[in-house]
């Protein structure tokens, strides 16, 4: 009597074998569908999920000056290649995960804090080089010097890396040069408009926490409206603390350097609406040369983003300057406010490439630009003291305490941004 042998589906009668129908090609089919999914399962176990060990470097701020970014561009970097046989899918999906989170919260503290306060250095450094050289040169001029100063800087450093055969990672496209150009213009006309409430004779300890604690707050709105990011009340808790730092430390009445330099003449101070809603002006054009900066940085190289916006900004400041000379203003400046205006410009020109690498690296508007800027006062308080022989008072030191403490309550805070900025 013939059987049927479970394992082939095949009938075996008297030592010869036949197909055996229905059985049979049951079996048959079960046994090459068992076949293809165990090929299906080697082949993801062998990388479909793997990210290549380039895209975690190119979060990197080395990266970033260098030329890689990947802050919105993220399908073609997905690599098939398996770094290590052993691991297995668990790790890969754990893998895939981890780029998930990073894309919608940012990178790791750790990765972008100290390029970060670097940044924050680099402008406090500005500030007090140009406090340096108040008083030998008229301060559009200086202005416009260390524009310039900054842009050439930034041009030697990108010809370095052409000359090194690395045109292919100097990278932008049309968004990249146009953010680019709108950051160069939006920092141009806050110096215009700071200049011109210091002209007004408004004192420096009224008008500076205005400007400064005024960008910090309009950088978080815009953070949140303009690039769909989020903070929680953790980080606006931080933002609270960086305002009440910004103006406990601008309004100590420790000894300060007083300004000047420009030239003008001592008047009245202005109606108080006047110059507060000039200073508030130059505040948003602050944040919204940031938010700028932000969302032009994964479309250009930022040492190429750094020039393009220099440049902007100094051929702007020329206008204005060129308006000044037509009126017949005479513009004071001497040897030591021009080598001041030139450290200020190599100053603000590797804070600029600085915070082009910062947000390239996928931080949140709503943490890189209350941590730059008040990170840049808190290093200013400091720095005042040693370079400038100014003192702070009780109420100066517990604002540079809540600056610390807004820094690190905005850095830390765990909302979501809107992925593509």
């Amino acid at each position: 009597m013939p059987s049927v042998d479970h394992l082939t589906g095949e009938f075996v009668h008297g030592g010869a074998r036949t197909t055996g129908g229905f059985a049979g090609t049951l079996t048959a089919s079960l046994r090459e569908g068992s076949e293809m999914m165990f090929s299906s399962v080697k082949a993801i176990e062998k990388g479909a999920l793997t990210r290549s060990a380039d895209r975690w470097a190119s979060r990197t701020i080395s990266a970033r000056l260098g030329g890689y970014t990947d802050s919105v561009r993220i399908a073609e970097d997905i690599s098939l290649a398996i770094p290590d046989e052993k691991t297995g899918l668990l790790g890969k999906a754990d893998e895939r995960d981890l780029l998930d989170y990073e894309l919608t919260h940012g990178p790791p503290l750790i990765k972008w804090i100290f390029p970060a306060l670097l940044c924050a250095l680099s402008y406090a450094l500005y500030n007090i080089f140009i406090k340096k050289g108040s008083y030998s040169i008229h301060p559009i001029l200086g202005g416009v010097i260390l524009q310039f100063v900054a842009a050439f800087s930034g041009t030697l450093l990108l010809l370095f890396l052409l000359a090194r055969g690395k045109s292919s990672e100097i990278f932008w496209d049309k968004w990249g040069l146009i953010w680019s150009v709108g950051a160069g213009l939006w920092v141009g006309t806050a110096e215009m408009l700071s200049f011109t409430v210091s002209g007004m004779g408004v004192p420096a300890t009224q008008s500076i926490p205005i400007i400064i604690g005024g960008s910090v707050l309009f950088g978080a709105v815009l953070g949140f409206c303009v690039l769909g990011e989020v903070l929680v009340l953790h980080g606006w808790s931080g933002v609270v603390l960086l305002t009440l730092g910004i103006g406990l430390v601008a309004t100590d009445s420790g000894d300060k350097m007083e300004e000047g330099g420009g030239g003008g003449d001592n008047v009245d101070a202005p109606p108080t609406y006047l110059w507060i809603g000039l200073s508030l002006c130059c505040a948003m054009s602050y944040a919204l040369y940031n938010i700028c900066i932000k969302k032009g940085s994964a479309s250009i190289n930022p040492i190429l983003g750094g020039v393009v916006l220099q440049f902007i900004a100094a051929i702007f400041g020329s206008v204005l300057l060129g308006g000044i000379l037509l009126e017949g203003s005479k513009l004071n400046a001497d040897q030591t406010g021009i080598v001041w205006a030139s450290l200020a410009g190599i100053a603000v020109g590797s804070a600029e490439l600085l915070s082009f690498g910062v947000s390239g690296m996928g931080v949140q508007a709503t943490q890189s630009i209350p941590i730059l800027i008040g990170g840049s006062v808190m290093f200013g308080a400091v720095l005042g003291i040693f370079m400038l022989g100014e003192t702070l008072e009780l109420q100066g030191w517990i604002g540079v305490l809540l600056l610390m403490s807004g820094i690190g309550m905005v850095a830390t805070d765990p909302g979501e941004k809107m992925p593509g900025h």
